[in-house]
């Protein structure tokens, strides 16, 4: 779910920003038309849905990890590893901040 979650995200967000183009050269013609939402808000909304997806993908792996671990001592590593995983998601959406344009 929390991929689908993430794939959902990154297209919004990439829905939200496509007539957003930085000015290479000064020309005479007009200006773009202005995005349908600020840059800022497509950022917000994008680094909120992977927030969401991390807390889904860790709170499952989380719980399923601890289960694991009382019955098997040796799947701790493993499970905190796969935790991790999850945790990654919230990476990949400041990483997206950073990248989109102003």
């Amino acid at each position: 779910m929390s991929v689908k979650l993430l794939i959902f995200g990154a297209l919004f967000v990439a829905f939200l920003t496509v007539g957003v183009s930085p000015a290479l050269a000064i020309d005479a013609s007009p200006a773009p038309p202005a995005p349908i939402i600020p840059n800022s808000l497509a950022k917000a909304i994008g680094f909120g849905l992977a927030a969401v997806g991390a807390g889904y993908a860790i709170g499952n792996a989380g719980a399923a990890g601890l289960a694991a671990a009382a019955e098997k001592p040796e799947m701790r590593t493993l499970a905190i590893i796969i935790t991790a995983l999850g945790e990654a998601l919230a990476i990949y959406g400041i990483v997206l901040l950073f990248i989109l344009p102003n």
